[in-house]
């Protein structure tokens, strides 16, 4: 039986263009960590999106008619809504303070992934707009100053279907086993899995949020050591679930057309008593 060991890693405030590679070596060797092959970098996406320049000062943005309108069902800043907005490659749901998105990367989660925690005052953090280039740039670099084997995983927050609280998830990946299949291997009662997959990689980074934190921690980075990769290398792509195999289309379908509906009459309304011209 082996164990599983995960570091925090501390590194100072990031500003745009720093250099996470470099600040996470010169982190390192101020501790007496010793990096190994197989070792996971996990990374907290909000440093890598302000070091490349992911971070939109909310004031200076202007909201668009269909911005303003859903600040106005969601109770949230018009120009947070008009990021939001510019993320998305769909709107799934607005209702109440929640917008549910298809972000451009290809994930579905609350908000387009647009994060005001751990931004500055009155900022907004985006996602990276390639995250696994990000991270195989990082994980690189890395990999050749230590000379190791090493795995890199970018991971992001976000809230789960049917079930309450947010988790780590991977949103961008370096050389790691992403799907675990485990399909063809025998239980403990010889039988042999017929469709067992697991998120691998969103396990790894569930974990490292045990010690990166959610708040003030200024651990945005974790070391995993000990994980045994089973599977061959794949993409966080693997994580996406195609539009025809969501479960819950139809309703999911039927829900988007009447807040689609809905949005589309509020405007006509508005265009009517405003006479603004779209």
């Amino acid at each position: 039986m082996h164990h599983i060991e995960i570091i925090p890693l501390e590194l100072p405030i990031i500003k745009k263009d720093d250099d996470i590679a470099d600040l996470i070596v010169d982190s390192i060797q101020k501790t007496t960590i010793q990096i190994s092959d197989g070792d996971i970098i996990v990374i907290a996406h909000t440093i890598i999106s302000r070091a490349e320049g992911m971070e939109f000062y909310l004031p200076s943005l202007n909201p668009s008619p269909i911005a303003e309108l859903i600040a106005r069902k969601t109770g949230k800043d018009p120009s947070l809504v008009e990021l939001i907005l510019s993320e998305a490659s769909k709107i799934l749901k607005v209702r109440n303070n929640v917008i549910i998105t298809k972000t451009k990367q290809g994930w579905i989660c609350a908000n387009s992934a647009v994060d005001q925690s751990n931004a500055q005052p009155n900022c907004a953090v985006i996602l990276p707009i390639d995250s696994s280039k990000s991270a195989t740039f990082i994980g690189k670099k890395l990999s050749e100053t230590f000379q190791k084997n090493l795995s890199l995983l970018i991971a992001d927050t976000h809230g789960r279907a049917l079930r309450r609280g947010a988790i780590n998830v991977a949103i961008g990946s370096y050389n790691f086993s992403v799907i675990d299949d485990a399909k063809g291997r025998d239980d403990i009662f010889g039988y042999k899995l017929k469709s067992t997959i697991v998120a691998l990689a969103d396990e790894v980074c569930s974990a490292a949020e045990l010690v990166m934190g959610q708040a003030g921690e200024m651990i945005p980075v974790a070391i995993i050591k000990g994980l045994k990769q089973r599977s061959i290398v794949s993409d966080i792509e693997e994580l996406q679930f195609e539009d025809d195999r969501i479960l819950l289309k139809r309703e999911i379908l039927s829900n988007l057309s009447k807040e689609r509906k809905g949005i589309e009459n509020n405007l006509l309304q508005q265009k009517r008593n405003e006479k603004v011209k779209y």
